[in-house]
């Protein structure tokens, strides 16, 4: 719709209407939305700007979490925001870095992969590995 209320953003948020109007309050200020009591909530140029960027973001780490770690899309969905939002600035932007790299990359997924999808499976690694030393090699060949 490109607006939205106060109700809505503290559902959506998962916080009390008093956190969410003192965070409303902070953005309007730092001029990324327009907003007066009671009334509709929506971007600014240059908040649409960061909103489309921080999107992009959550979803490559959203995608990170469903493809590669193999969580399941509604449970990731609600993972990436908490995480992503709790990690501080340096460490988002290198996790999303990754992750972008990763669901990117052309070369195939790499074959640790494969043997994580068998651990999560079966709680060990099935398969042989051919970097494991003989003394880690557990299967005995």
């Amino acid at each position: 719709m490109g607006w939205t209320r106060l109700k809505k953003v503290s559902d959506y948020a998962g916080v009390k209407m008093p956190s969410a109007k003192q965070t409303l309050n902070s953005l309007a200020k730092k001029g990324l939305i327009y907003y007066e009591k009671r009334g509709a909530i929506t971007l600014t140029e240059e908040g649409k700007n960061i909103a489309l960027k921080e999107n992009k973001n959550i979803q490559a780490f959203r995608r990170f979490l469903i493809e590669f770690l193999k969580i399941e899309p509604l449970k990731a969905q609600e993972a990436c925001f908490k995480i992503y939002f709790d990690l501080g600035d340096e460490v988002a932007e290198k996790f999303v870095l990754f992750a972008k790299f990763m669901n990117e990359c052309p070369q195939e997924k790499p074959l640790f992969l494969k043997h994580f999808d068998e651990f999560l499976k079966n709680n060990k690694i099935i398969s042989k590995c051919p970097f494991m030393t003989k003394k880690e090699d557990k299967y005995g060949d």
